[in-house]
């Protein structure tokens, strides 16, 4: 494990490429180290295995060029954040010391995520005590964590630009075949998660089809684009990820802050 410029947890696999994926590309070709940190291998998820979405995960961060991914066992379906937990991600971020943390939002639809900014937050405040955390690992406190949008929609604190990247993101999703609807390439016709799986929520599913969830379903992987566009226009980009953070953003130049896009 080497130093991280930029480190996303998710509560499972999928949360952080489709929260900020297009994020973490562009940080990537910049020439930033990051990496990946799930907290679960999704294991009590309606589709796919544990092994499944970890061999997902894998081509998905090698689609965003994540130097580092690793994985915790917090417990889906019921994420754990206790001392435990808070030990095994403050020995992560002591061994990777990123500067900036990407978080799940402090609310969202599926619990885990809460949970999941709770730990993250406590961790990267605790992983700076020297007393906390594994003997022999040196403090580190990374200068800030921002949460990225889930589920539920909050009041973004800045938005990333993300239009340059956006093919990297699409190849990041296509990595989730069991658990994200999967577009059509090539004049090919879109298709659900798995063969026979119907694309409407709701729809009898065919024979040894997995259940259509939320995130499998083709209105899902609609709004990611849309949510996008949404985001990128208010900056003057064509896309766009939002994110949030619970402090003031220090600003050395006020004109880098100048929206683009026509006036």
């Amino acid at each position: 494990m080497s130093k991280l410029d930029l480190l996303a947890i998710g509560p499972h696999p999928d949360d952080v490429e489709l929260g900020c994926g297009g994020t973490l590309a562009l940080a990537a070709r910049q020439g930033r180290r990051v990496g990946i940190l799930h907290l679960t291998r999704g294991e009590s998820g309606t589709r796919g295995t544990a092994a499944l979405r970890q061999a997902e995960a894998e081509r998905a961060a090698a689609a965003l060029g994540a130097a580092e991914l690793a994985f915790l066992d917090c417990g889906d379906g019921a994420l754990r954040n206790g001392r435990p937990e808070e030990d095994a991600l403050i020995d992560v971020l002591r061994a990777w010391r990123p500067e900036l943390v990407l978080s799940p939002a402090p609310r969202d639809r599926h619990p885990d995520h809460g949970r999941g900014h709770e730990l993250a937050a406590a961790a990267a405040y605790y992983s700076g005590l020297a007393a906390r955390g594994g003997r022999g690992s040196a403090p580190h406190r990374p200068a800030a964590v921002f949460s990225y949008m889930q589920h539920n929609s909050f009041e973004p604190s800045f938005v990333v630009d993300v239009t340059a990247v956006w093919d990297l993101k699409m190849q990041a999703l296509a990595a989730y075949p069991s658990q994200i609807y999967q577009t059509g390439l090539a004049g090919q016709p879109d298709q659900p998660g798995r063969a026979g799986q119907p694309d409407q929520p709701g729809q009898p599913a065919a024979p040894n089809a997995e259940p259509v969830t939320k995130v499998s379903s083709r209105q899902f992987r609609l709004a990611v684009e849309g949510r996008a566009r949404h985001f990128g226009q208010l900056i003057g980009a064509e896309l766009g990820e939002p994110f949030w953070s619970p402090l003031p953003l220090a600003v050395a130049d006020l004109f880098a802050l100048q929206p683009g896009g026509v006036r």
